[in-house]
C-alpha cells in the first residue's frame, strides 16, 4: 500500500520566484501511457489552485541539480 501525503503544503524560501514561495505536496503519482503521450493525473485540488483557467503551461525547470515540472494558468483574453 503506498502512502500520500496529499495536500501538504510547506513554505520554501527561493529568491527567484518569491521571498515566500509556497509548495503543496499532491504526493507520488504514477505516468502512464496513452498511445505515444505519457499522462499523470492530477487531483481537482491542484487544477483549482490555479484558477479557473482549463489550459496549462507545462515547463521542465532544471536548477540547482534539481529537476521538476511547472504548471503556470495560461490567461486568456475575453472572447467577443
Amino acid at each position: 500500500m503506498i502512502k500520500s501525503k496529499v495536500g501538504r503544503t510547506t513554505a520554501k524560501n527561493n529568491s527567484k520566484v518569491s521571498k515566500n514561495a509556497m509548495t503543496t505536496d499532491f504526493g507520488e503519482r504514477k505516468i502512464m501511457g496513452q498511445n505515444f503521450s505519457k499522462v499523470v493525473s492530477l487531483p481537482k485540488t491542484a487544477l483549482a489552485n490555479l484558477g479557473r483557467s482549463s489550459t496549462v503551461n507545462v515547463e521542465l525547470v532544471q536548477e540547482n541539480g534539481e529537476k521538476f515540472l511547472k504548471l503556470s494558468p495560461v490567461k486568456r483574453g475575453k472572447k467577443k
